[in-house]
């Protein structure tokens, strides 16, 4: 087979998460599972997710009893989703770098860029409309 042959398109990471998963807080903040709710920190919680430099956004329900958890990952300062099953077995994850959506104010940031709390801030401002 030619090298690329039946490859699709590369996109994003960026515009693969917002196409799949809607902007960013499009999600609502639980999920139904089974006859279980998860808030964001239920979720975090189970997923061992609990340090400071882990910030939720938002969660989906997906078809065939999947559901997605958007967050912050302070760590690499990447958006991540996770798809998740039933069971909260991780059957898919996405990774775009914050910057992607910030993208000069990121550069411009400064020591902000490392306060989880602080960079989610500024880009729930971008996202949604209200300034820097």
């Amino acid at each position: 087979m030619p090298p690329g042959e039946g490859m699709t398109k590369a996109i994003s990471e960026k515009v693969q998460i917002e196409t799949e998963f809607g902007p960013l807080w499009s999600g609502g903040d639980s999920v139904s599972i089974g006859d279980r709710i998860y808030t964001m920190i239920e979720m975090k919680r189970a997923l061992d997710l609990e340090a400071a430099d882990v910030v939720g956004i938002d969660l989906h329900a997906l078809p065939e009893g999947l559901f997605a958890f958007r967050f912050y990952d302070g760590d690499d300062r990447r958006i991540v989703v996770f798809m998740l099953d039933s069971e909260l077995n991780i059957v898919r994850e996405l990774r775009a770098h914050i910057a992607e959506w910030l993208e000069e104010e990121y550069y411009k940031s400064g020591i902000e860029a490392f306060l989880a709390d602080r960079i989610v801030g500024m880009l729930h401002r971008k996202v949604k409309g209200e300034g820097g």
